[in-house]
């Protein structure tokens, strides 16, 4: 069971609600830099920038092969996640391999989305993941294009991404690697994931609701989180229970299902806010739920906003 690579394909789905001269721009978080389209600034709530109706996401990808997930986006593993790729090609003349794929998506309110993904293999598997609502006139292919081959990878992080979250947790002993996601999430695991043990538990946090949630729809939010993770595949629901956490209230259910193929146990809890909301999903095989339960509520429970 590949858990950490289903992570990672459930983060390269995320959209965010949606300047600068032709200067270089440090992502903070990142070791990325690049120049930005017109009238995009740097975002408060991710890694990444923020334009009108459009917005860049930054990330980091360790323990995922730049093959392997090549690979799994020309196969088709992101169109479970409602993201459809229509062409990719490699990028050339740049200091480093890179690949863009270029796809469309359904947002939450049911708009299309235009999608462009950059995957860089210098050293650790970086994603530059661009979103654009299609009737916004914002980006072109050519200005995304033009970004991409200004991407540069510096030797070190700018800052520290942990402390740049718009959230605190606090990790267990036995969990003790800790990964920003795109700057507006985290993935906390036992050990730094490797192609060893792609099968660890795991908890991921992510901000995955750009609006805010009326009560009378949180339901129907879970009904809709549960029908969108299609590279994790949730057969056996229970029914939500309420939650409060850090001053925030919401929903907390098991699940049991499939990751590959290969059985899954799962505990999720979604926290919403006057904005928007996050998700907390904690993932294992069966046989290692039950001793990482202790340990995914109370890092749960920790969950702040700042």
């Amino acid at each position: 069971m590949k858990i950490i690579l289903v992570l990672w394909i459930f983060v390269l789905s995320l959209t965010a609600n949606p300047g600068w001269a032709a200067d270089p721009v440090a992502i903070p978080g990142s070791r990325v830099s690049l120049v930005p389209p017109a009238d995009f600034v740097l975002s408060k709530e991710f890694a990444g920038l923020q334009g009108e109706k459009a917005s860049v996401l930054v990330a980091e990808i360790p323990g995922a092969p730049y093959e392997t997930l090549t690979a799994a986006i020309q196969s088709g593993a992101m169109a479970q996640q409602g993201v459809e790729i229509t062409g990719g090609e490699e990028l050339t003349g740049l200091p480093f391999r890179a690949r863009m794929f270029r796809g469309k998506q359904k947002a939450q309110d049911g708009a299309e989305v235009n999608k462009w993904l950059m995957l860089v293999d210098a050293p650790t598997l970086t994603l530059v993941n661009v979103s654009a609502l299609r009737d916004a006139n914002t980006l072109t292919e050519d200005k995304v294009k033009d970004m991409f081959r200004s991407v540069r990878i510096a030797a070190s992080t700018a800052g520290d991404p942990i402390d740049a979250l718009p959230f605190a947790i606090t990790a267990s002993p036995r969990f003790s690697h800790r990964q920003a996601l795109a700057g507006n999430g985290l993935i906390v695991t036992m050990s730094k994931p490797s192609a060893a043990d792609k099968s660890q538990p795991g908890l991921v946090v992510s901000k995955t609701f750009q609006q805010p949630v009326p009560k009378t729809q949180w339901n129907q939010a879970v009904a809709a989180f549960v029908k969108s993770t299609q590279t994790l595949k949730l057969d056996k629901v229970e029914d939500p229970t309420s939650i409060e956490i850090g001053g925030l209230e919401g929903l907390q259910f098991t699940a049991t299902g499939t990751s590959g193929g290969d059985p899954v146990k799962t505990l999720v809890t979604m926290l919403f806010t006057p904005t928007g909301g996050y998700t907390m999903v904690a993932m294992a095989s069966p046989e290692r739920f039950d001793a990482a339960l202790p340990d995914f509520r109370t890092m749960m429970a920790s969950f702040r906003l700042k």
